[in-house]
């Protein structure tokens, strides 16, 4: 037996979904409501204002982001660019699920950038520590293969970042999830290229 979302989880989910579809400035609070099955004297329980809901909702996709990146760093073992590997592997892997409709981190960056001081650090945070992790099995993978070259494995993990937002966008505009595949595919042979394995 399923166990049925807390009130609170059902207005979370339901404004991720809606909010991934047409953006947060869209995305009206009866619209979440309706969707959630809740009442608007249950959100406001909850949240002081739509505002407040797209701080908890932005940290809990963060999170749950870092969690799987995690996770699939674990699963790859100790080789550094091993486990580069395995988190593009898990971005395309996630990527083809039916019901991914992209990150709302970057959604929310490039809605509210200028709007919502507060939603926008957490973003920023969000992606600081998505990129940290990045930059840290590429500066170790750099050491172990490539010691001598010139790249930089910061940029270069800001580059996947780019990257994967970047596809994303494209991924919507075009209504063709494989893009993201593509994309992240001709990434990994560029590493290959650079660090020869």
């Amino acid at each position: 037996m399923i166990n049925k979302p807390s009130k609170k989880e059902a207005l979370l989910n339901s404004a991720q979904d809606l909010m991934l579809e047409k953006g947060f400035v869209a995305t009206s609070v009866d619209e979440i409501c309706c969707s959630s099955e809740t009442t608007k004297g249950s959100f406001f329980h909850y949240f002081k204002s739509k505002e407040e809901l797209g701080k908890e909702l932005v940290e809990r996709f963060a999170q749950s982001v870092r969690g799987f990146m995690e996770e699939a760093l674990l699963s790859a073992g100790d080789d550094p660019l091993d486990r580069v590997y395995a988190l593009i592997d898990v971005f395309i892997k996630s990527s083809e699920h039916p019901e991914f409709k992209g990150c709302l981190v970057g959604m929310f960056s490039q809605e509210l950038s200028k709007t919502h001081p507060e939603i926008m650090a957490i973003c920023t945070k969000s992606f600081e520590g998505a990129t940290d992790i990045i930059k840290e099995n590429l500066s170790q993978a750099k050491i172990k293969y490539a010691p001598k070259a010139s790249f930089d494995a910061d940029s270069l993990a800001e580059h996947f970042i780019a990257i994967s937002q970047g596809s994303m966008i494209m991924m919507k505009a075009q209504q063709d999830r494989s893009i993201i595949k593509k994309n992240l595919m001709h990434f990994k042979q560029y590493l290959n290229y650079l660090f020869g394995k």
